[in-house]
């Protein structure tokens, strides 16, 4: 029989979240009700009266400002040298006091009457900043008892939280003396030193590891100090330079770590943004207090200030086995856009506050910030959350209508490594999908194109193909098989072939894929897949086409050679055997201009030059363009070419790229002039041919699909050859007018 009670490690952890919770709930009593309600309260510091809460029909005899000298039998100095020493003990409500004060640099005795409780003083206590023991409260407690498994930055976490807890309570009522408060605060800040230190050390990451025998004496020195604070030992002001010294090196940690560790930036960076939030409100409070212009909603800027354990609480918590990622940064960001909303409203506000205007123009003013907010909130929230989800989820893309942008982006993906890269950094990462495997289908064996935190051990063999088909589509929750990381089997099918799969497997923030996910996953799964086929037939489709080209080059070649070596060989060798006396006149200048026709076309062909390089060969085609047009036109070579040439596959195709171009100009666009200018090294080419002819019309596309339907062929010609080299192409109107052709290839390797 299943027992209802809780696992005895979980009742011996709940000791100290309860026990710390008992001292705030008891101590929030205090403060509260226990409290003497004086009717004024003053600075514990300057002895200075802040506050005075007159009786109804009464004239008060402490005014603001004054210096408190002695209360009843107690001097202010013994108040402040003994902190055991309480006000008004024992003092019933309406009986007079004699209070000693400074006014106006007089000192006199002042009669006061001890009302008793209040509902102004009251409401002053109840808005102070005690509350904030619970948020601290609450974060210790949810560290202790959610986060698995347990380290030492979560103990040092939670335990950071609990003292912060008891410091702000006891703080909270330190300046009354009651129930050793302002000892136990002492004391607290002694033992936050070396929890703050501590934390920050390993947190998010340790520094350098440290004997535990240092860590050990650290500790041992804040417990005797301490002790030395509940007896008194130490002068009154000190602790303030133990917890001086707790956040300055916290924060010094912090800046070594973001110098030496950059793999820890990131951490550091959200935890540094995160105090920023938390104390802007109270930045802004602190502004306005130094203008005199501070409403009785100040104090609540205090309320940001629970933002920054909240970012703690998530950096630990992130990325664990079943955490809450999505739910806890999709909270942060939603508290964030709080506090920086209701800081701008804030700051709004106050002006509208000091204004004099009657009732009814307030109402109306009222009514209009309010409308206002809700506007701004319903059009800027979701862009906030939208850019906190960017910028620490890695989410790119909405998850609400991810199928029709995927849609819409992987039509843009044209080869294989542009798909992989849309899905790694945006596909994925928006479906909060942390590891995963991308399998290619190939000749009935497996091979992974894509894979993240999937263990090489763990992904399917070559021969896997079937046990995949067998659990496709169905969500894994306790699986059986090697692959012990797989979730969800997605195959990527077009018509009945298989193209691949996808292997899901940890996914925020709960590892599960619901029944009515998959089908939308399917969904993107099978646009993949067609995505895929399409890139694969192009793929082939274009093999086939620089098989042709090169098939034709080779063709173009051999005839070259055939005409160089046979023809042009054969006819000088007529001519040498003909007789000079039975020739017409005409013959020589025709013979000359058959043959200098021949070996243009060979030229043609296969240009010679082009085995010195492609400098000397795009010289020479601009030194045969000129020739051949008597001059007319004037072709201007600049090239600056290093000591190593480019890939020699690429040589031809840029240079029939160059040839084409020049063509064009002179045939269609009745060019005069042309530049060829650029770089050329073996590692990289940035080459342009301008010229100054007619240039295109406005109606001309130059992409690939649109210059074939409209039978540019030449062009297109350019803009494959350039593909098929892995090299960019631009063709454009020229900087004054004509057309400007660049080429730019670099390597990858």
């Amino acid at each position: 029989m299943r027992r209802n009670s809780l696992p005895r490690w979980q009742i011996s952890e709940l000791f100290i979240p309860v026990s710390v919770l008992l001292i705030l709930a008891w101590y929030t009593y205090g403060i509260l009700f226990a409290a003497p309600y004086a009717g004024f309260t003053f600075n514990n510091n300057t002895a200075r009266v802040m506050d005075v809460y007159p009786q109804p029909g009464q004239t008060p005899s402490l005014q603001r400002d004054d210096i408190l000298v002695q209360i009843g039998d107690v001097s202010w100095e013994d108040y402040k040298k003994d902190a055991r020493v309480v006000l008004f003990e024992g003092v019933q409500p309406g009986e007079s006091v004699e209070i000693a004060i400074v006014r106006n640099g007089v000192e006199m005795v002042v009669p006061w009457k001890f009302p008793g409780f209040s509902q102004t003083e009251f409401n002053a206590r109840f808005i102070n900043i005690w509350w904030l023991a619970f948020f601290f409260w609450v974060f210790g407690a949810a560290a202790q008892l959610l986060i698995r498994p347990k380290d030492q930055r979560l103990r040092l976490f939670a335990a950071v939280n609990y003292l912060t807890a008891l410091w702000l309570i006891f703080g909270s009522l330190s300046s009354r003396h009651l129930w050793e408060s302002s000892i136990l605060l002492h004391a607290v800040t002694w033992l936050l030193l070396p929890v703050y230190l501590h934390l920050h050390w390993v947190f998010p990451h340790p520094l350098k590891e440290l004997p535990k025998a240092a860590w050990a004496f650290t500790y041992l020195m804040g417990l005797l100090l301490a002790a030395a604070e509940i007896f008194q030992f130490l002068p009154k002001s000190l602790y303030a330079a133990a917890f001086l010294i707790a956040v300055m090196g916290s924060v010094i940690f912090q800046v070594v770590r973001y110098k030496r560790h950059p793999e820890q930036r990131r951490d550091v960076r959200l935890l540094g943004i995160s105090i920023f939030v938390a104390f802007f409100p109270s930045f802004v409070l602190g502004i306005l207090v130094i203008a005199g212009a501070v409403p009785q909603l100040g104090p609540a800027a205090l309320f940001a200030l629970p933002f920054m354990p909240l970012v703690y609480f998530y950096v630990i918590y992130r990325r664990r086995p079943g955490g809450m990622e999505v739910r806890l940064t999709r909270s942060i960001s939603l508290y964030a856009f709080l506090i920086f909303f209701g800081t701008a409203l804030f700051v709004l506000v106050v002006p509208i506050t000091s204004l004099e205007i009657t009732v009814e123009i307030s109402i109306f003013i009222g009514a209009l910030v309010v409308v206002a907010s809700m506007y701004v909130a319903v059009a800027f929230f979701p862009r906030f959350q939208a850019f906190v989800e960017k910028r620490f989820l890695g989410i790119k893309l909405p998850y609400q209508n991810l199928t029709e942008t995927y849609s819409s982006r992987i039509t843009t993906s044209t080869s294989i490594p542009h798909l992989l890269q849309l899905l790694e950094e945006e596909v994925f990462p928006s479906l909060l999908i942390r590891q995963y495997a991308f399998m290619q289908v190939r000749d009935g064996s497996l091979k992974p194109l894509l894979a993240k935190n999937a263990p090489d051990n763990q992904l399917p063999d070559e021969n896997g193909f079937d046990g995949l088909i067998a659990r496709a589509g169905k969500y894994i929750p306790s699986p059986s098989t090697p692959e012990e990381w797989i979730r969800l089997i997605l195959p990527l099918k077009v018509g009945s072939a298989h193209l691949g799969f996808w292997l899901l497997g940890q996914r925020d923030p709960d590892d599960l894929y619901p029944s009515e996910e998959i089908s939308i996953l399917q969904a993107i799964a099978n646009q993949t897949a067609i995505a895929l086929s399409n890139i694969l037939h192009a793929e082939q489709l274009r093999k086939m086409y620089q098989i042709d080209i090169e098939r034709t080059e080779q063709e173009r070649m051999h005839l070259a050679l055939e005409l160089h070596d046979s023809i042009l060989n054969q006819l000088g060798y007529l001519r040498r055997n003909l007789d000079e006396s039975s020739l017409s006149p005409n013959f020589q200048p025709a013979y000359e201009e058959l043959t200098r026709r021949l070996r243009e076309i060979v030229s043609d062909l296969r240009p010679p030059m082009l085995t010195y390089g492609l400098k000397p060969a795009i010289e020479s085609l601009a030194e045969n363009l000129m020739e051949r047009n008597s001059d007319r036109v004037k072709v201007k070579v600049d090239l600056n070419d290093g000591r190593d040439r480019i890939p020699e596959h690429m040589e031809l195709h840029i240079f029939r790229i160059a040839q084409e171009a020049c063509e064009n100009a002179l045939r269609h666009a009745g060019a005069k002039t042309i530049n060829i200018y650029g770089n050329m090294t073996s590692r990289a080419l940035d080459l342009c041919i301008e010229d100054d002819g007619r240039g295109f019309g406005s109606n001309v596309q130059l992409d690939l699909d649109a210059l074939l339907s409209n039978n540019h062929f030449g062009l297109a010609n350019m803009v494959e050859r350039a593909r098929l080299i892995g090299a960019d192409i631009q063709i454009q109107p020229g900087p004054e007018r004509g057309v400007r052709v660049r080429i730019a290839w670099h390597s990858e390797t």
